[in-house]
This record gives C-alpha cells, structure tokens and sequence, in this order.
C-alpha cells in the first residue's frame, strides 16, 4: 500500500484523539509577539502566519532541519488547550508530525503537551486543523514541526492560532502516549504489544478497526490483508488527564508478490564459439517487499537438466557450457522466499558460424538541453554473445546536428557513454569531448570491453549541453571475425570520480587500491581516462584544462607508470575539421571534437600477487590561486582567491583481465557511487537582481554547485557539506550582467539544472 495513504489513514483514525478534549476559543493574534523561530526564507517570514491573512504565509524553506518550531508569547496568561493550523490551499508543503510545549516565563519548557501528526485526508486537505489537549495556566507556547508532508521538507503555514479551555485548567498535567507497530503478514503468529506513557500509568489496548482482535496486549490476525488500526487509552488520574494514541499497520498477503527475473542473454543473435565453452549467463532477480521477502535461488533449466545459478553481490550467474551446437530452450526461474516463481524462457542458438558483423544500438539519438533527452539518453539494446569468437571490437561514434534551430552546440561539452554491469554498476566506455558547433564521426578500439559488450543490457549518454544548441547520437559496432588471445576477460572498474587537482588541503585526493587478480589471470592491464577541466586567471598556470601535467601510478608503492597528460589538438586527432573557436590549443588529456584516448599500462607481471594502485597527480603541481590557500591574497598574488571555479580531473580507472579459462564479472573493489538521481530544486527569487537561494527537493550527501553561463562557461563554484547548508547560504551574483545562466547541483550520485534570469 502507499505509505501516504497509510500515513493519511493513522492521521484520519487520530483525529478523535486530538479533540477529545473539547473547543476552545481562539485568542487573538494581535496580542502575540513572536518570541524566537527556528528559520523561514526571508520572503515568506514567520509573522505571516500570524497576521490575520490567510493568504499570506510562513514557509520553512527547503530542506531545513527539524524540529522546526516558533515560539509565541500571548501578552498574558490563559488557560491553553490548543492551536489550530491552516495549511495553504496550494501546496502540499505540510507538517507532519508535530508538538507543543507551555510554559510560564518563555524560558523553561518540560515535556510536551502533545505530540502526534496532524489529521491530514490527503496531500491536497487544505481544511484548518484543530488540536486540543488538557488545559494549562502558560503564557508562552512553542509549536514546534518535526516532520514534513513534502519531499522537500518545507512546510507553508497560512495561519496559527492558539486557543483557549472554555473551562478553566483543573492543575492536571498531560501526559504523552506512545504506540508503534511494525507491518505483518497475514500468517504471522498472535504478538505481543507495548506502548507507554510519560506518566507511567498503565495502558489499555483496543482494536479501532481492521483483520485482527485483541486480548490484553496480545493481537491476533485474522488472516486476511487490511490495515490495522489499534488505540492505546490511558484514563488519567487526579495529576494527569486522559489520554490515547492510535497506530496502523499493514497485514500484508505475501503470496500476492512475484519475482521479477532478468537477463543479459538475448534471443536477437546466437551464441557464438567455434568451440564449445563456457559461457557466463548474468541474471538479476528482485521481489516487492523486501523486509519480509527474498530471492532465495534462481534456477536454470537446460533440456531435461536443471542447474542452480550462483548468486554474487547485486546478481546471480551460470557457467553454461553447450553440450552440441544448434537451438537450446533455456527457462530461468526465480524462486521468491513466500514459495512463488516467476519464470523467463529463452530459446538460444549456438552457431560456430562467424562472420564480420556491424551491430547499431544508439541510433539517430538527440540530445538537447529541455528536451526529451536533456543532457542524459538511456536506452537498452542488444549486441552479439561470445566465446573467442571476435578478435577487435571497433566501436562508431557519429555526432551530427539536430534539426533545431540552433542546430549543433557552439560549445566544447564534456560527454560520455557507459554501459551497465550485471550488478548495475555503470561503466564508462567512451570519454568525449563535443566538438565547436560542426559534426564529426568517431572511432576507437573497445575490443578490452569484450566482456560486457554482450547480450541485451543499457546505455547511457550524458552531454553537458546548456542550450545553445545540442547533439545527435548514433552509435554502432564493428564486430571483426578471429580469434583473440584469449578467449575472457573482465572488467573492474577502480576509480570513477571528480576530483580537485592541485587543492592545497589534498593535493592527491585518488584513494589507493588494493587489487586482488582472478586465480587464473593470465594477463592484465590498466586503462585510465582522465581529462583535465576549468581554466582562467584564478587557476594557477591555466589548469586543469590547459596545463601540461605529468602523472604516475605506484604499484605496490614504487613509481612505476607514467603518463603525460597532454594532448595536442592542431591537427585534431579525430580529423574533426571546420570547427569554431579555440579547438587548436592543446589541451589536459582531450581536445574538442575527439574521443578523449585513455591511458593504459602492462600489469601481467604482477597477476600472481595482488598490488596496490595508486594514481598521483603530478606532484610539481598546486593551484596557489585556490581558496584552501592560505597565503593568497586577492589582488596581489592572484586576481581573487575566493572564486571557486578551481582546477578538475575526470578519472575512470579499468583493471582488465584475461584468460583463456572463464572470467567472472565481479562487483567493483571501490565504493563507487553512480551518477543516477536526478535533483529537482527551485531558485529565488527568479529572476533575481544580486542575490537567490536554492530550494533542493532531494540530494544525497554534499553537494557542489555551479553557475554556468549561456554559453556553457563556469562562472562560479560552490561546495557544500550537507543540504542544510546549502540551503541557508544567499548566493550573491552582483558582479555578474543581465541574461539566462543555468544553475547545476551535482555530486558522485546526482545532478539537476535549473535557469536563473538576472535582470539589473
């Protein structure tokens, strides 16, 4: 069930709990004065939801941390039982939880009056809502919100009002009821349940409603699914008013939920092998339900003979070698932990038949900012199944022109293409580079990728495009027949990330790893992409795109490969003619219009050991224009060493291996973070004069943020440690003219772009 529908269940069913105290009569807003508040966004400020408009509002802004709270003073004491919250008839920017605390001098608070969530039907309920508890003598009261409706957390409130007992205060305290339940299933045994209260009186349980009943504390289910609605009662005492607490849980029927079972393995081409070998069969397999349900196998069945797959972390293989050429029906089950199966039947040629094939995935593909694809395409397709059959994998990267208005990007943008793994790793094949505004066609040898270029499995292309134009894609492969030196290999992929070149407090930021080689390697190789990003007067010697570096890699703590990052671009490597702009300046590991070539090194002779890998960057190298400087000085040494458009490397490191015996994909050896969520946030005011804040709906850990210019430009960079700090900070953009820039929030994780309009 939707956890909002069970949210707004437990809301409705509590409703009666929190008016079971009686009215009150609402004391007038223009008595109170604001005593303190935990935050607004400086434009809808707190005094709004006390200024007998109910149009006007006070908003958290987003992403703030809870609790949130105001805290009010009344002008003089009253007998308080209660507040009333009007929500904005708009926005489902809602509290979710919520407290209140009285107090009589505004400084010393105790326990809360009442806590709970508030009785909202539904995400678009925009009727006022009245909570009422025990009367108590106060002056000052603190509402205080510890959760939120929204996925951004911000919380919009019209209007508070507090109120007060229509019968005076008793000298009874209130007290607190606790109650949560965890879901069940419908053949889940009798269970025991304890809540509490913070008066420590004993409680007494009943069922509201739904398939269960109760003895004491002890529910027995019914077997049949439905929500279940249990109420916790304290009836008080001479020093405490009554109280109760609702929860709902789910009984859920586990025999209603199947497998879902995938495979890399395709029907659109045989498997070829001009001799019969293993062949890795990849398969993944997931169940709704997670707490309480698994995959416990997946199964093959072959002819009349059924194998279990292995199950590694994120996927499940099988060797499969042929018993004969010709077809063979191949039916893969996945068995879920309730007993169900979900079946996937392949019928698979194996043919020894082998000739020179070209095989299109990305076809005829745009890429445009604002449009379907912006800047990101995915797409799954499927290529020739191998054993030593090809010896060269060529793969044909066209980029043409859309036929939009702007045609072709006037722009250099950094792109790439990456393939997903059997565990769901993405794996980077091609590094490029977009050439000034014309279209070129592309080449490069992927042959090492063999592994993975196989069978039916996603693409993705990302173009860091900004809206002066943008790209089409196609991509296909040339298969040339021969048998290769070996006839496996594998993939691993070690490093995958941005990282600062030449930052004072880290100036070798790539962590070092350590490699353990397959047993039966019989040889091996390194392939490091890097491409140098950022330039400008504040980035010491034009770095990173335009310094001239010289990096290495240790093995096993020696310095043992070295690698000039250099790249000279006039004439252009790809012989991508006709371009704007600067394409003829050498350039840090790339140049505008090219497949950017990795770097790769012999490590055969260490495959009978493990080896720690290191990747240092040229150590000669620090960006003394760079805030983490501390003996920068604007103006003197450097033009301004606050900005932040500093020097970056791009790194894909790749462990290749072969053998002439079979070779397993593994999960990756790094903690490796894909680029997949794409962040939704919002700017304002925009348009904006000198000043705006970002309102991020979802983000994962830090985050850094960019300023871009039409023209794709940085302008400015931004690094944050958490999401509250990104929301509190005021971006000043003063120095910068009238016009559209585009705004990117990013990490390891995620990234989203919104458009900021300046106007003076």
């Amino acid at each position: 069930m939707n956890n909002f529908k069970l949210i707004f269940i437990f809301f409705a069913i509590i409703t009666s709990a929190l008016t079971s105290f009686g009215q009150g009569i609402p004391i007038p807003q223009a008595g109170y004065t604001i005593q303190s508040f935990s935050t607004n966004n400086n434009i809808n400020v707190v005094a709004r939801a006390f200024d007998t408009d109910t149009v006007t509002y006070w908003a958290l802004g987003a992403n703030n941390p809870f609790p949130a709270f105001v805290e009010i003073d009344l002008g003089m004491d009253y007998d308080v039982n209660g507040f009333s919250f009007l929500p904005r008839p708009d926005a489902s920017n809602k509290p979710g939880g919520f407290e209140v605390y009285l107090s009589a001098d505004g400084v010393n608070w105790g326990s809360a009056e009442i806590s709970g969530n508030m009785p909202w039907t539904s995400t678009t309920d925009a009727t006022r809502k009245h909570i009422y508890f025990g009367a108590i003598t106060a002056r000052y009261v603190k509402i205080v919100y510890t959760s939120s409706l929204a996925s951004n957390g911000n919380v919009h409130t019209n209007d508070l009002f507090i109120y007060e007992s229509t019968t005076p205060a008793t000298g009874q305290a209130n007290q607190a009821v606790s109650l949560s339940i965890p879901n069940k299933s419908t053949v889940d045994a009798p269970f025991t349940i304890s809540g509490s209260s913070t008066s420590g009186l004993a409680l007494t349980y009943s069922i509201v409603s739904g398939p269960a009943t109760i003895a004491g504390n002890t529910i027995t289910l019914t077997g049949t699914a439905g929500n279940v609605v249990v109420q916790a009662d304290q009836v008080g005492d001479a020093a405490y008013y009554a109280a109760s607490r609702t929860a709902t849980f789910e009984v859920i029927d586990l025999t209603t939920f199947n497998p879902v079972v995938t495979t890399r393995l395709t029907e659109d081409f045989p498997l070829e092998m001009n001799t019969l070998k293993a062949y890795p069969i990849y398969m993944n397999a997931s169940i709704d339900q997670p707490s309480f349900l698994a995959i416990d196998s997946i199964t093959l069945t072959i002819g009349s003979q059924t194998v279990k797959a292995t199950e590694a972390t994120g996927y499940f293989y099988y060797l499969w070698t042929p018993d004969a050429y010709g077809n063979h029906n191949i039916v893969i089950t996945a068995h879920g932990s309730n007993g169900n199966t979900m079946m996937l039947n392949k019928n698979i040629a194996v043919s020894n038949s082998i000739t020179n094939q070209n095989v299109t995935t990305i076809n005829d593909i745009d890429v445009i900012f604002g449009g379907a694809n912006s800047r990101w395409y995915y797409g799954t397709y499927s290529m020739p199944q191998f054993v030593g059959a090809y010896d060269q994998i060529n793969a044909n990267l066209t980029i043409a022109c859309p036929n939009i208005a702007n045609a072709c990007d006037d722009w250099d943008r950094l792109a790439y293409i990456d393939i997903k793994a059997p565990d769901g790793n993405w794996i980077q094949i091609v590094r490029y580079i977009t050439p000034y505004g014309v279209a070129c066609n592309h080449n490069i040898d992927l042959s090492d990728y063999a592994s993975l270029l196989q069978g039916e499995f996603e693409f993705r292309i990302f173009i860091d495009t900004w809206g002066t134009g943008g790209w089409n894609v196609t991509l296909d492969f040339d298969f040339q027949a021969g048998t290769p030196t070996y006839a496996y290999s594998k993939i691993d992929e070690i490093w995958d990330a941005r990282y600062d070149f030449g930052n004072p407090n880290n100036l070798q930021p790539v962590d070092t790893i350590a490699y353990e080689f397959s047993s039966n390697a019989q040889a091996a190789k390194l392939i490091i992409s890097n491409t140098g990003h950022g330039w400008g007067s504040n980035n010491s010697n034009n770095a990173a795109e335009f310094y001239n570096a010289t990096n290495y890699v240790f093995v096993n703590g020696v310095n043992t490969f070295t690698q000039n990052l250099w790249n000279t671009c006039n004439p252009n490597p790809d012989n991508c003619t006709g371009q704007q702009g600067t394409w003829t300046y050498s350039r840090a590991g790339w140049c505008p219009g090219t497949i950017a070539p990795p770097s790769e090194w012999n490590l055969t002779p260490y495959i009978n050991s493990g080896v720690d890998l290191h990747y240092q960057f040229d150590p000669t190298y620090s960006d003394l224009c760079h805030p983490n400087n501390p003996n920068c000085i604007t103006g003197s040494t450097c033009i301004d060493c606050n900005d932040t458009y500093n020097p970056a490397y791009e790194v894909d490191g790749h462990v290749v291996s072969y053998s002439n015996t079979p070779l397993l994909y593994e999960t990756t050896v790094a903690n490796l973070v894909d680029n997949t969520i794409e962040y939704k946030f919002s700017t304002y005011p925009n348009p904006t004069q000198n000043t705006f804040r970002i309102e991020l709906e979802n983000n994962e850990g830090a985050v850094k943020v960019l300023i871009y210019n039409i023209q794709g430009a940085g302008l400015k960079t931004y690094y944050f440690d958490s999401k509250t700090a990104l929301n509190n900070y005021l971006f000043d953009v003063s120095n910068l003219s009238s016009g559209t820039y585009f705004i990117s929030v990013e990490n390891q994780s995620g990234a989203g772009v919104s458009k900021l309009v300046i106007r003076k």
